[in-house]
């Protein structure tokens, strides 16, 4: 669901309850990069400024098995490449690239143009990086000592300790 005056826990809430209600194994959500990951840079070499808490919260969504985490960005694919490598070595993970070859067409709705997701990270949608971040832990984390955590260790200056596995997720081109 695209962000307007709903804001992105309710976002978040809607699509985990929706997922309850349906019985999904997972909800799927795209996150864009410029201005909504990284700050804006358009130069030759990308200078890698997460917006605060936007690597937390991503590591947090790549942690969990019943979201699946889609890049979605307009960049070429070397640079989309470049970024997902920085990505996994912060411990960030996307399972596709502006596709989502998981929800297949039906008899009332084409995917093949545009794909399928529950929530929508960018900051064209409405999403305020400077301050939605913290929410998206916030609704992810499920539990407070977890966000706690994940929060604390950041204002310590010390996110790179908090560990949040899922497996080998991989950020492949298809």
């Amino acid at each position: 669901m695209i962000l307007t005056s709903m804001g992105i826990t309710k976002a978040f809430e809607t699509a985990f309850l929706r997922k309850e209600e349906k019985g999904w194994e997972k909800i799927y959500v795209v996150v864009d990069i410029h201005d909504t990951i990284l700050r804006a840079c358009y130069e030759s070499a990308e200078r890698y400024a997460y917006l605060p808490y936007a690597r937390e919260a991503l590591q947090l969504l790549s942690s969990r098995d019943d979201i699946c985490l889609i890049l979605w960005s307009g960049c070429y694919p070397e640079r989309l490449a470049a970024y997902c490598e920085r990505f996994a070595r912060d411990g960030i993970h996307f399972d596709y690239i502006n596709e989502n070859p998981e929800v297949a067409n039906s008899s009332f709705q084409d995917f093949s143009v545009k794909l399928y997701f529950n929530v929508g990270i960018d900051d064209k949608f409405g999403f305020d990086p400077e301050t939605d971040w913290v929410k998206v832990i916030e609704a992810a984390a499920g539990n407070d000592k977890c966000r706690k955590v994940i929060i604390g260790k950041r204002r310590e200056g010390n996110s790179d300790d908090v560990s949040l596995s899922k497996g080998n997720r991989k950020c492949d081109f298809h």
